[in-house]
């Protein structure tokens, strides 16, 4: 089946096939470590992962014949999981056929636009429905031309798929004569190497055809062996069909790999170690700065002072040069997935009869390339359950005194050395009764633990691996898989997710992720004989701080500019530190959606600083982003002023 896709969905295209691979080539080390260890429910839980994800992936691509596969093998998988089946052999082998088939899929893709049609996985689906049926394979009959009329016969358990094809193709011929005749194929026609290695070993092993197919059979085998003069002339069909086919596809081959040539995929450790050398650079280069600013000002000038001032200037450009680069290689705008959204959104509220406004903001922030590329999968995971389990049926809305049009928001922004990424509905909302209702039905906690449990506790029952509140499984949602991808791939980076509901008034899940190391520039102040840095992207003005324009609002202090109030605190008043300093400056900061004044006692400029973490002790210090090192050596802390007012904010209302 031929496939079309418009520009912007070919780019989807693309991504999702580098997707699949990585998928598929996990799950042939996975399925061979579980045939060796049925019982792993880890293992279970990360191949029926594996299955949802690319079924959700094709399903929005329209890859029909994928979706079919996936599913029924993520329905396995789920009935293993759950203890419903045991994994035989024979399951197995269905298993990987399936797998085999979808791997298939994925090359017709990418070489000629194509995609096996309902004709070509019939048979495959119909092994894969006898497993959720009953739970064993039920080995069909096999039904051979030989040349001299149809002939049919069983193997026995565990006979490798290619090796079934080499006897279906050969009839009557035991496998020693097989290999040869394979041998003298010309290449172009030849199995693939593995194929033959594998026919080698069963011969090297002692086995042949009679060992591979059940006794009943081969005796009615010899009863209708077909003459040579037939089997000889079958032999040319399907050799020449085979070299057409590698024609047609030779071209296309050639140009997706000059394609591939164009982009190079670095594993993300090897940026990463790129970018703590380059941060470790830069502050290297803030040093060797400062102190040629020393020697130039308290040495006379010389021919070699000035060619050094000159050599360090030079590597500085050099420094801030590959710095850029770097931090391109890592920095992408949230935008490359937002913008999918639009299209997932609609389609799934049109297939569920709802109606959806999507707000996008703050597109423009950028992320960390390593932290975006893992953050799709929960986005999506978390949007189509606010179609499907938040958002209500419009009829339901106007009931409930609602826009018929429900509304989802997805924002992002960056605080401090965190980034925050937002999905809100308002829908619904979560029933935290039903949920420990379910928690309860299903062993997770006991009747006195859910009558004692607040609400905070019950939402993250939401992430445990297999909870859901569905009342049926469908192919959007209620299989307990997302939650648990949800929560696994935020604290695999290191961050957190909160759900904040109201019953009838929607649900907002907040996911925060720590910025671990960053190039910014910050403005350094000092305040209480100390410095510290803050962002540039929090700071709006620097002014000269003028007594007469600062009042009192209660038990707080005001600050007049251009005929604004701004509310005024002082770095020290906020860092409880003694404030008898003389202010000199005042920096304007954003803070949320205000303006804050905060006045310092020092200002010394504009610096660009990496941001390294404080550790676990101290990662909750308010107020507190990170710290970095200074040109001359000195441990500067970094401002987040965004923590630091809102430390306060439970005093400040009525104020703000």
């Amino acid at each position: 089946m031929k496939l079309n896709f418009s520009d912007d969905m070919r780019e989807i295209l693309e991504e999702f096939l580098i997707e699949a691979e990585e998928i598929l080539s996990n799950l042939d080390q996975e399925l061979i470590e579980l045939e060796e260890n049925p019982e792993d429910k880890e293992l279970l839980n990360s191949i029926f992962r594996g299955m949802h994800t690319l079924k959700g992936g094709a399903g929005f691509l329209g890859l029909t014949s994928i979706v079919e596969i996936a599913h029924k093998i993520e329905d396995i998988f789920n009935k293993l999981r759950n203890d419903e089946m045991k994994l035989t052999s024979e399951m197995m082998d269905v298993i990987f056929e399936g797998v085999d088939k979808l791997k298939e899929a994925i090359d017709m893709i990418k070489e000629s636009d194509e995609i096996p049609d309902e004709e070509d996985i019939k048979d495959l689906l119909s092994k894969l429905d006898s497993i959720l049926s009953g739970g064993e394979v039920v080995v069909e009959a096999e039904v051979v031309n030989n040349g001299g009329g149809a002939q049919e016969f069983e193997f026995v358990e565990g006979v490798d798929e290619d090796i079934k094809n080499l006897i279906r193709q050969y009839p009557g011929k035991d496998l020693g004569e097989i290999l040869e005749e394979i041998i003298l194929l010309p290449p172009e026609d030849r199995p693939p190497l593995q194929v033959i290695e594998k026919l080698e070993k069963i011969i090297a092993e002692g086995k042949d055809v009679k060992d591979l197919i059940k006794p009943a059979e081969r005796k009615e085998e010899k009863k209708e062996e077909s003459p040579p003069e037939p089997q000889q002339e079958t032999k040319p069909a399907p050799q020449e069909e085979k070299p057409q086919k590698t024609q047609q596809k030779e071209p296309v081959k050639k140009k997706k790999a000059e394609k591939k040539e164009e982009v190079i995929r670095v594993d993300v450790e090897r940026v990463e170690v790129l970018m703590n050398l380059v941060g470790e650079l830069v502050l290297d280069r803030n040093r060797i700065v400062k102190l040629a600013s020393g020697i130039e000002g308290s040495c006379e000038s010389t021919d070699t002072v000035e060619e050094l001032i000159d050599s360090i200037t030079g590597m500085s450009r050099t420094v801030s040069d590959l710095q850029d680069a770097v931090m391109k290689l890592r920095m992408q705008p949230v935008k490359k997935i937002f913008s999918k959204f639009p299209r997932i959104v609609r389609d799934l509220a049109k297939k569920l009869n709802k109606k959806v406004n999507l707000i996008l903001e703050g597109e423009d922030t950028e992320i960390d390339r390593s932290i975006l590329d893992k953050l799709e999968d929960p986005l999506i995971h978390l949007v189509r359950n606010a179609i499907d389990h938040g958002i209500e049926a419009p009829e339901e809305r106007v009931k409930a005194g609602k826009p018929e049009v429900g509304t989802i928001k997805l924002s992002a922004y960056q605080e401090g050395d965190r980034i925050i990424i937002a999905i809100e509905d308002d829908g619904r909302g979560i029933d935290v009764e039903k949920v420990k209702k379910k928690a309860v039905e299903k062993g997770l906690i006991t009747p006195e633990q859910a009558e004692n449990m607040s609400d905070k506790e019950a939402f993250e029952l939401l992430f445990m691996p297999g909870f859901s509140t569905a009342e049926k499984v469908s192919d959007v949602s209620g299989r307990g898989v997302g939650m648990d991808v949800v929560a696994s791939t935020i604290h695999s980076l290191r961050g957190t997710i909160e759900v904040e509901s109201e019953l009838g008034k929607g649900t907002k899940f907040v996911m925060k992720l720590p910025l671990t190391v960053a190039i910014i520039r910050t403005l350094m102040v000092g305040a209480s004989n100390r410095i510290f840095a803050i962002p540039l992207y929090s700071v709006v003005e620097i002014v000269r701080y003028e007594p007469d324009k600062v009042k009192n609002i209660g038990q707080f202090k005001s600050f007049m500019l251009r005929d604004e109030v701004y509310l005024l605190f002082s770095l020290n008043e906020l860092f409880d530190m003694s404030d008898e300093g003389e202010k000199q400056f005042i920096v304007i900061v954003r803070v949320g959606e205000k303006n804050i004044a905060i006045s310092v006692e020092e200002l010394f400029g504009e610096e660009e600083i990496v941001i390294k973490p404080l550790g676990k002790l101290l990662e909750n210090v308010q107020g507190i982003a990170g710290a970095t090192i200074t040109g001359d050596g000195k441990v500067v802390l970094i401002v987040d002023t965004n923590s630091l007012i809102n430390d306060k904010r439970s005093q400040l209302v009525g104020v703000l």
